[in-house]
């Protein structure tokens, strides 16, 4: 069991190889060359999903996982309403091992991310890597001026149509609802995106994903069928996680717009450790079915990153009850309500 959002982050990673064409400096251009030659790679290092079916050597159950993919990619056109490409119609194998490092950064005394601006993108507050030392003496730097930071890894990403972004072996790891989350979480990246708002985008593609999962399990295997059955229990410890974290955001949050006027940094320091310690105290009474390991987990990360640990879920979850809310108005049909949000913000 794994965090749904960590897997998200994961697999969310936005890189955009025009960065290499970014002239407001030095240091931003060479960070765009080093991500364009990583991504480049991948990508022309990728073969063709048709090649790899037809490949003898591949195991039966690489090609099962591939053929899925592809029904998803279809399901997610015809039934959604998301925009055709020819993503995830290539293969890269990874041979085990991570491809990309993302840092994250955010303020000490407050739940406000650290931001880089791109091109395009414009405001982000993640920044990729394909080499670890890389990401970590971003992260060192990043520390030395005071902020929390995080690094983590990322299981994808989106290139919003300026490239065919390839299936990574590793994700062939999730099961077929999970997978279906994922393929279709990234391909609303690619129909709807918000310049400056990645908390709006990251927190959509993460509802229609998980609604057009449960529309993709229930049309091919059934509401009775274990897969449906495997992705639908899965989310209740995932539920529980991610209320437990954002009420410890929004806890946090509180705590920081009102300490006392004058308040030193010694002060705000322990108060923080204080708030900290209540919630590992609180993560233990959880009640979890399948993650037993959350709270070990949760005690080493909030130890090691702080807010930019808290900061993941928020990105990630603090719009769902919103998108809940509007998409009622639909009467459970996905494809018109994505359609609406196509008018609204679509690319």
């Amino acid at each position: 069991m794994r965090f749904r959002f960590f897997r998200n982050i994961l697999s969310d990673l936005i890189f955009l190889p025009l960065l290499v064409f970014c002239t407001l400096n030095i240091p931003l251009v060479n960070y765009g060359l080093r991500m364009a030659k990583g991504e480049l790679t991948i990508v022309w290092n990728a073969r063709p999903v048709n090649e790899v079916l037809a490949d003898a050597s591949v195991p039966d159950s690489v090609k099962a996982k591939l053929k899925l993919i592809a029904e998803i990619r279809q399901f997610a056109v015809d039934e959604i309403g998301l925009k055709p490409s020819e993503n995830y119609t290539t293969f890269y194998d990874q041979h085990g091992q991570r491809l990309i490092y993302v840092v994250t950064a955010c303020q000490p005394f407050a739940l406000e991310p650290h931001l880089w601006h791109f091109p395009v993108l414009g405001n982000v507050p993640y920044k990729g890597f394909f080499n670890v030392d890389k990401a970590k003496e971003e992260a060192k730097k990043l520390k030395s001026q005071g902020f929390d930071i995080d690094i983590g890894g990322a299981s994808g990403w989106s290139t919003l149509g300026f490239f065919k972004d390839p299936i990574l072996s590793q994700m062939l790891n999730d099961n077929e609802g999970d997978l279906a989350e994922l393929i279709i979480h990234e391909l609303t990246h690619g129909t709807i995106f918000v310049k400056d708002n990645v908390e709006f985008n990251e927190n959509l593609a993460s509802f229609i994903g998980y609604k057009g999962a449960l529309l993709f399990l229930e049309k091919k295997f059934g509401k009775d069928s274990k897969q449906y059955m495997e992705y639908v229990n899965g989310r209740k410890d995932d539920e529980t996680l991610e209320n437990f974290m954002l009420t410890s955001a929004h806890s946090l949050d509180s705590l920081y717009r009102n300490f006392p006027k004058n308040c030193d940094s010694l002060t705000k320091v322990k108060m923080k450790k204080e708030k900290f310690s209540s919630f590992v105290i609180n993560a233990k009474t959880l009640s979890l079915a399948d993650d037993t390991l959350f709270y070990a987990r949760f005690q080493r990360r909030i130890e090691k990153s702080g807010n930019a640990f808290f900061m993941q879920y928020v990105r990630y979850g603090s719009k769902q009850h919103d998108f809940e809310s509007d998409f009622a108005n639909y009467n459970g049909d996905l494809k018109k309500y994505v359609a609406m949000l196509k008018v609204k913000y679509g690319k």
